[in-house]
């Protein structure tokens, strides 16, 4: 039949173009196009590997269909901005990602005082941005909703590495200018109660040596007149790292619904001084979101900063809930309950359980020692099968605005002093040692503090205690030769059900005798993984595991200590 013969009074030709104007052109391929600054052009097509454009300026011209991928070629480095236009959709997002062999492709913008950006996005929605490193920019993605923008959906952020930018200032006029260092802003003006994006998934990704990692919405934390506004939906954090930071490595605002699994934040507020505090993160008006295995430790109020808590609902945020979560070794409280900031409404429907607190609160500024800062008895929290480290000098709560209506319950907890951990029989005795490197494991968990063992090199090295039969652990204690200069490692415990170590606790140094609470766990192996010391190669006296739930302190179902009479 030829293409053009008719069938009545349509030929096979106009019935296609028909059927593609119905069907919104679904026979369309989508386009990928290319780009390399070290070999590119930006009078080439772009559409091929071997014609690729050569500026981020040239792909920001381009309208992209649902679909279409943007690949910067991997170890390439280019100092600009990319504004891609067009929209994409959940199902076919436009990717931004890589090609070729090597390091990611990175967009550095070489001075992070200044207020640079990596990638940016106006009212959009539908991308997907795989395996990008950001250097030095002012905000690696920065995406701005304007308060007429209809709702936005899908922007999935993976594997991205995003790195040094300190810059820090006042900030309460945000965007206008932009004067903090952050990794992802999603930003709205708060003026209505209405979502402008939803479905956003922030995976694997690094977030390392910036003010702060992830903001989204105003960052005035004393705006009152927002509660219960949220511009923002169904955000994702799922395995990433937040490390080395200054202030709140999640800053979230005005998000209704939300995640975080399998995340770690360390090391934050170090050599620091911050206008209005520090903490791991900080949630504010937010609602209806789940925190799982995820861990908070290393919090520093620095040169002087205020707070120094793991973690802080700052207020009106509502249906929280929190499993197997750690938080750990802060200058500060270990948790904050804060209503201050909002128009008086309290946190409401928290549920905190089987998380580990262990806040050393070494430093407090204004503040009592304590494990948990409660501004108000109106907070409505229940803590249950939750284990309370104490350390000397301090107490399991504070309420600085005690009330009649008392609202926070603790059930089935197990609060002790800090000084009686790993007071049990140690599990390690009757294990087996291995080792990356270096001779006799085994001295490093012989219980003789004489012996020890030393790695053949400085990073990158491990110390493994193998049980006979699957052992449930709850503490760990290591004790280092004074030789050695830890300054990073992570606890693992081999998860036999995924078939992977599973990092239980993230550490600084170590010295003579340090203890590690985790959320307990039932393995056949653990292991030591050093990653850095400040000289020479690690040394490892013991390496003990413990699962003791002696020494219980009784408390009031409401938090209090119960003294014992003399």
């Amino acid at each position: 039949m030829n293409a053009g013969k008719s069938i009545g009074k349509f030929s096979i030709v106009s019935i296609a173009v028909a059927a593609c104007l119905i069907f919104g052109a679904t026979w369309a391929q989508a386009a990928t196009y290319y780009v390399s600054q070290s070999s590119g052009n930006d009078s080439s097509t772009g559409q091929t590997e071997n014609k690729p454009w050569k500026t981020l300026a040239k792909a920001s011209t381009v309208k992209y269909a649902p679909g279409d991928s943007i690949l910067l070629k991997c170890g390439d480095t280019w100092n600009e901005q990319l504004s891609p236009k067009g929209e994409g959709t959940p199902a076919k997002p436009i990717t931004i990602s890589s090609y070729g062999k090597g390091a990611k492709p990175m967009i550095d913008r070489e001075d992070h005082k200044k207020d640079l950006v990596g990638i940016r996005l106006d009212d959009q929605g539908g991308f997907k941005i795989v395996g990008i490193e950001f250097n030095r920019c002012m905000t690696g993605i920065y995406g701005e909703y304007t308060a007429t923008c209809p709702t936005k959906k899908f922007v999935w952020i993976e594997d991205c590495y995003f790195h040094d930018s300190l810059k820090y200032g006042n900030y309460k006029t945000y965007p206008k200018p932009r004067n903090i260092g952050l990794g992802i802003c999603f930003f709205s003006y708060e003026r209505k109660n209405r979502i402008v994006l939803t479905d956003i998934t922030i995976k694997n990704c690094v977030f390392r040596r910036l003010a702060s990692g992830v903001w989204t919405n105003s960052p005035d934390n004393f705006n009152k007149n927002a509660s219960n506004i949220y511009n923002f939906g169904n955000m994702t954090f799922d395995g990433c790292l937040f490390e080395e930071g200054y202030q709140w490595q999640m800053g979230l605002r005005g998000v209704a619904g939300g995640a975080v699994r399998d995340c770690v934040t360390h090391d934050i507020g170090r050599k620091f001084r911050s206008f209005n505090g520090v903490a791991g993160a900080m949630f504010f008006r937010c609602r209806d979101w789940t925190f799982d295995d995820s861990e908070w430790g290393f919090v520093s109020i620095g040169l002087g900063s205020g707070d120094g808590e793991a973690f802080d609902f700052e207020g009106n945020c509502d249906n929280m809930t929190m499993r197997g979560c750690l938080f750990h070794d802060t200058d500060g409280p270990g948790f904050l309950l804060c209503c201050y900031a909002s128009d008086g409404h309290p946190n409401k429907g928290i549920l905190m359980e089987n998380c580990v607190l262990n806040g050393k609160s070494k430093r407090p500024i204004g503040l009592p020692r304590c494990e948990i800062v409660n501004t108000t008895d109106w907070t409505e929290v229940t803590w249950t099968k939750t284990r309370f480290y104490i350390s000397k000098g301090s107490t399991l709560m504070r309420v600085m605005d005690p009330e009649k209506d008392k609202k926070s319950k603790f059930v089935d907890c197990l609060v002790k002093k800090l000084s009686d951990a790993c007071s049990t029989p140690n599990l390690a005795i009757k294990a087996t040692a291995t080792a990356s490197s270096g001779q006799n494991p085994a001295n490093a968990i012989d219980a003789k503090a004489d012996t020890s063992w030393t790695a053949a090199s400085a990073s990158d090295q491990w110390l493994q205690i193998d049980f006979a039969r699957p052992t449930t652990i709850n503490e760990f204690k290591i004790k280092e030769a004074a030789s050695s200069s830890i300054v990073r490692y992570v606890i693992e415990c081999w998860d036999a059900k995924k078939s992977r170590w599973v990092g239980c606790f993230n550490g600084r140094g170590i010295g003579a005798d340090f203890m590690a609470p985790i959320v307990a766990r039932t393995t056949t192996k653990a292991r030591l993984r050093i990653m850095q010391t400040t000289k020479g190669n690690p040394c490892i006296a013991e390496f003990e595991a413990y699962n003791d739930t002696t020494g219980a302190l009784p408390i009031t179902p409401g938090g209090y200590l119960i003294k014992k009479k003399k």
